[in-house]
C-alpha cells in the first residue's frame, strides 16, 4: 500500500530533489571518517589535527546556518539550491585534488557552506509542504536521509579507500553531485512565500564572530599549548552571541527570530537533539580509528561495521515518523533513548580484543535507538510553533546542532588523548586502546544526559501546553504590531490531493468516485488538467428524481404531466451518459491558490456551495471545502 503523504505531484518532485540534495551533503559530513588514518599518514598529522575536517566543517556550517532565514526570504528556492550545490561540487573537486592538508580543508569549507544553505532550506520546505497531520511522515523521510546518509558514509568510504583511494572517492562524489545539480536545474521549481528578513550587518558580525570564537575554542582545546587564550576565546564568543540575541529581540525585523525559544517544547527538543547529534558525530570520528588501529581491520571493515545500523536505523526513522502521527512523542522516544543508551554503554565496555561482530551489533542498537528518538522529538518541538517562523526555527536548530557537534567532537577526541595521563608506562598499543575506551565512556555520558532530558523534560505537561500557546499568541501579536502578519492563502489549507473526473468520463465513473472518496462534488478537467466543469451529487439526484411537470394555460387552467419513465430506466440511461451532459460546464466557479482564505470563505458562503476547485493558471491544484476551513480553524483556534 502506498504511503499517504498528503502532498501533490509538484510537491513530491520538490521533496524528492531536496531529499537527494540533502542525502549528498549529509553523506559528506561523515564520509571521511574511515579515511582519517590514511590522511594522517599521507599528510603526517595527528588525530586532533585531522578532526578539524569534522570540526572545521561544523564551524563553517554553523556560521552560515543563521543566515538561512535571510537567504530564504531574499532568494527563490531554485536559485538557492543551484547556488548551494554548485559550491558543493566545486569544493568536492578541490578536495579531490588536494596535495596538502590546507587545500583539503579549504575544499571542506566550501562543502560546509553548501550544507549550511541546503539543509535548513530542506527542513523548512518539508515542514511547509506537508500538512500538520502528516508532518511526522514528512520528518520521517528527512530523518531517514539524515540518519541513513551519515552512517552509510563510513561504509561507502571504507570500500572506496581500500579500492581506489580517498582522492578518487571525492571525484566520484563530485560526479554524483553534478548529476543532482543538473536534475535540480531541469526539474526544481520554486515553492513557498517567505517574508524577507533584513540583512543587519551588526547581527551578522555578532553571530559569525561569536560562533567562530566558541567553536574554534572548543575545537582547539585539546591541542593548544595556551589554554588561557582558548578559554578567553570561548568567553568572548559567548558574550558576542548573547549580544546577538539581545539585538534580535530589539529589532523590529530580526535576521533570526530567537523568540521561538520561548516555546519550552521547542527549546527542549533542539537542545536535546543537538546533544544527541554531537554524541553521534563524536562516535563516528573515533569508531573507525578503534576498528582499524586497535582491532587491526581494514577501512572497508570499519565501514561495514556501520552498515547494519545504517539500514535498520533508516527504516526506524521512517517508522518512527508515522508512529508519532498516531501515538505522539513519548511512547516512541522513551524506549528509543533507553535503547540508544544501552548501545553506547556496550561500546564503553568493549575490550581491546572484542569481536568485530559485537562492535557491529552495539552500533546497530545505538543507531536504531537514536532514529526512534530524533524524528518524534524534532516534530514534537516544531509543532509548538507557528508556520510563519519555521525557517527561523530550523536555522536556530541547525546552529545549535553544529555547536554541539563541534563541542562533542572536540570533547571526545580530547578524551582519547588523555591515556598517557592514566597509563604513562603503558605501551603505545595499550595507550591507544585506553584513549578510545575513554572516548566511548564520554559518548555514553553524553547520551545519558540525552536520556535524562527525554525522560524528565520532553513531556506534554498542562502548564507547558498553556505556555506554548501563550508564546504562540505573543509571536502573533508581535508580528501584527510590526505589520508582518502573513496572509493565510487558500493553498495553505486546501486539499492538495484533489479527486476529479475527466471530461470524457461517464457518469458511472463519477458515481464510483463519489462513493470512494465520500465527496459531494468533483471538478471536471480536460486533458491539460484545466478545470472545465463541475459535477455534484445534486446533478445526479436531479436526473434520477421523478420529474412531474405542471403548467398553467392562458385560461388559468392547471395541467399536470406525469413522468412515465421508471426509476431503473432512468438510472441505466444516466450511468452510460457522458459526465458533461449533466455537469455544470463552461463558467465554473473556481478560486486561485493565492486567494486570501477570507475571500475564499466569502465565496463559499455567498454562493451557498460546499466545495471550490483551486487553480493555478487554470489548472487544478486542489479543492477547498467547508470541511477544510473548519478543520483549519479547529487546529489553530486560540485556547
Amino acid at each position: 500500500m502506498a504511503l499517504d503523504l498528503g502532498i501533490n505531484k509538484q510537491q513530491k518532485t520538490i521533496v524528492t530533489i531536496l531529499l537527494f540534495g540533502t542525502f549528498m551533503v549529509v553523506l559528506n559530513q561523515t564520509l571521511l571518517s574511515p579515511a582519517f588514518p590514511a590522511m594522517m599518514r599521507e599528510f603526517n598529522i595527528d588525530a586532533p589535527t585531522v578532526q578539524w575536517l569534522t570540526s572545521g566543517y561544523s564551524l563553517v556550517e554553523a556560521v552560515v546556518v543563521p543566515l538561512s532565514a535571510f537567504f530564504l526570504g531574499k532568494f527563490p528556492v531554485r536559485k538557492l539550491f543551484i547556488a548551494g550545490f554548485s559550491c558543493f561540487t566545486v569544493g568536492t573537486l578541490l578536495a579531490a585534488w588536494s596535495p596538502i592538508f590546507p587545500v583539503l580543508l579549504a575544499g571542506r569549507v566550501l562543502q560546509a557552506f553548501a550544507t549550511g544553505v541546503v539543509m535548513p532550506m530542506t527542513f523548512t520546505l518539508i515542514l511547509i509542504i506537508f500538512p500538520r497531520e502528516k508532518r511526522g511522515a514528512g520528518m520521517g523521510l528527512v530523518s531517514l536521509i539524515i540518519g541513513f546518509a551519515p552512517t552509510l558514509g563510513p561504509t561507502l568510504s571504507g570500500i572506496l579507500i581500500d579500492t581506489v583511494g580517498w582522492h578518487m572517492m571525492f571525484v566520484i562524489i563530485a560526479c554524483i553531485a553534478a548529476m543532482v545539480l543538473t536534475v535540480g536545474v531541469l526539474k526544481l521549481s520554486n515553492y513557498g512565500h517567505f517574508e524577507p528578513a533584513p540583512f543587519d550587518v551588526l547581527s551578522v558580525v555578532l553571530s559569525s564572530v561569536g560562533l567562530l570564537c566558541v567553536l574554534y575554542g572548543f575545537s582547539t582545546f585539546s591541542t593548544t599549548e595556551n589554554h588561557v587564550v582558548t578559554a578567553v576565546l570561548i568567553v568572548v564568543g559567548v558574550v558576542l552571541l548573547y549580544l546577538f540575541v539581545r539585538r534580535q529581540q530589539s529589532l523590529e525585523r530580526p535576521i533570526l527570530k530567537v523568540d521561538v525559544l520561548r516555546s519550552r517544547r521547542y527549546a527542549v527538543s533542539i537542545f536535546t537533539a543537538g546533544l544527541m547529534q554531537g554524541g553521534l558525530i563524536g562516535c563516528s570520528v573515533i569508531m573507525p580509528i578503534f576498528v582499524q588501529q586497535v582491532l587491526g581491520y581494514s577501512a572497508t571493515v570499519s565501514g561495514l561495521v556501520i552498515l547494519p545500523g545504517a539500514l535498520l536505523g533508516a527504516i526506524m526513522s521512517l517508522v518512527a515518523g508515522n508512529l508519532f502521527d498516531r501515538f505522539g512523542m513519548r511512547r516512541i522516544a522513551v524506549p528509543g533513548v533507553v535503547t540508544m543508551f544501552a548501545g553506547t554503554v556496550g561500546l564503553a565496555l568493549m575490550g581491546p580484543t572484542v569481536d568485530v561482530l559485537i562492535v557491529m551489533l552495539l552500533n546497530l542498537v545505538m543507531s536504531v535507538g537514536m532514529q526512534a528518538v530524533v524524528t518524534p522529538l524534532n516534530t514534537w518541538g516544531v509543532n509548538s510553533l507557528s508556520n510563519k517562523v519555521i525557517q527561523h526555527a530550523n536555522a536556530l536548530n541547525s546552529t545549535v546542532g553544529q555547536v554541539f557537534i563541534s563541542f562533542c567532537t572536540a570533547l571526545v577526541v580530547s578524551m582519547t588523548a588523555l591515556s598517557p595521563l592514566f597509563a604513562p608506562d603503558a605501551s603505545p598499543a595499550e595507550q591507544l586502546y585506553l584513549g578510545e575506551h575513554i572516548g566511548f565512556i564520554a559518548i555514553a555520558t553524553i547520551i545519558f544526559l540525552v536520556l535524562l532530558s527525554v525522560v524528565f523534560l520532553a513531556r506534554d505537561r498542562a502548564t507547558d501546553i498553556v505556555a506554548d500557546k501563550e508564546a504562540h499568541r505573543e509571536q502573533e501579536m508581535a508580528a501584527r504590531e510590526a505589520g508582518e502578519t502573513a496572509t493565510v492563502r487558500t493553498r495553505h489549507i486546501m486539499d492538495r490531493e484533489p479527486q476529479f473526473v475527466a471530461q470524457n468520463a461517464t457518469i458511472r465513473d463519477a458515481i464510483a468516485l463519489f462513493a470512494q472518496s465520500e465527496t459531494s462534488g468533483l471538478p471536471v478537467v480536460d486533458r491539460g488538467n484545466h478545470v472545465v466543469g463541475f459535477v455534484s451529487d445534486g446533478d445526479v439526484m436531479k436526473y434520477i428524481g421523478r420529474n412531474d411537470s405542471s403548467f398553467v394555460t392562458p385560461m388559468a387552467t392547471l395541467y399536470r404531466v406525469a413522468d412515465d419513465d421508471d426509476l431503473m430506466g432512468r438510472l441505466h440511461t444516466l450511468l452510460d451518459m457522458n459526465v458533461d451532459q449533466i455537469a455544470t460546464m463552461g463558467k465554473v466557479l473556481t478560486v486561485d491558490a493565492d486567494t486570501p482564505i477570507d475571500e475564499a470563505c466569502h465565496m463559499l458562503a455567498s454562493k451557498r456551495i460546499k466545495k471550490l476547485p483551486v487553480v493555478e493558471n487554470g489548472k487544478l491544484v486542489g479543492t477547498l471545502s467547508r470541511r477544510n476551513v473548519i478543520h483549519a480553524i479547529s487546529e489553530n483556534a486560540p485556547a
